[in-house]
C-alpha cells in the first residue's frame, strides 16, 4: 500500500506570536482554532477560532513588532513616497478585516457574519486608540503581553511539549525560584 502523504506538509509554519495567541485561546479561552487560513489573492487569516460552549467566534490578527516603530495608532502615516506605513487602524482594518475576499472567507466558514474581530498588538500609541478601534472599526485590540500573562497564570505543572507552553511554564518556575531564593 502506498504511503499516504500529509496534507500538511508544506504548509507555512505559524509565526511564534501567532501560535502564542492560539494557545491563549484554547486554554484560557477554551476555543477551538484554525491558523493561517490562505486565502486567494495573496490574503491570509492569521486565527478563527471558536467557543463550542458559548458559541463566540473570533477573527483574530496578529501584528506584533517589539520595536517603537510599531505602536499601533488609528490613522496610518506616510513614507515619503507615499506608501503606508500599515500601523494604522484605517489600513490594517482594510487589509486584515474588511477585504472582501477576507470577509467573504471568515463568512463562510463560520456560517455567519457575526464573529469578533481582534488585532493583536505589542503597544498602542496612546489609549484612546483601543476605545476609538472598537467604536469606529468594531475591532477589539488586545495586547500580547496581557495574553502572554493570562497564558502563563494558566500553565500548570504538567509536562508540555508544545515550545511555548514549555517556555512559558520554565519561565513561570524560574520566577517562583527567584523569588524563593530571595526570600531565603
Amino acid at each position: 500500500m502506498p504511503r499516504r502523504r500529509s496534507i500538511w506538509r508544506g504548509q507555512p509554519k505559524v509565526e511564534p506570536e501567532v501560535h502564542i495567541v492560539e494557545r491563549h485561546m484554547q486554554l484560557v479561552k477554551k476555543c477551538f482554532t484554525m491558523t493561517n487560513v490562505m486565502l486567494e489573492g495573496g490574503k491570509e487569516i492569521d486565527l478563527l477560532a471558536v467557543n463550542p460552549i458559548s458559541g463566540t467566534k473570533y477573527h483574530i490578527e496578529v501584528r506584533v513588532a517589539i520595536g517603537k516603530g510599531f505602536r499601533l495608532r488609528l490613522i496610518d502615516t506616510q513614507t515619503k513616497d507615499g506608501r503606508k506605513h500599515r500601523r494604522g487602524m484605517d489600513t490594517l482594518n482594510e487589509i486584515k478585516f474588511s477585504h472582501p475576499t477576507v470577509a467573504k472567507a471568515v463568512t463562510e466558514i463560520f456560517g455567519t457574519s457575526g464573529y469578533r474581530k481582534v488585532l493583536v498588538v505589542w503597544d498602542v500609541e496612546d489609549d484612546r486608540v483601543v476605545e476609538q478601534a472598537k467604536s469606529v472599526y468594531g475591532i477589539e485590540i488586545w495586547k500580547i503581553s496581557d495574553l502572554i500573562n493570562q497564558l502563563t497564570q494558566e500553565v500548570s505543572t504538567k509536562s508540555y511539549r508544545d515550545d511555548v507552553l514549555r517556555t512559558l511554564q520554565l519561565q513561570k518556575s524560574c520566577q517562583f525560584l527567584n523569588r524563593f531564593l530571595k526570600e531565603a
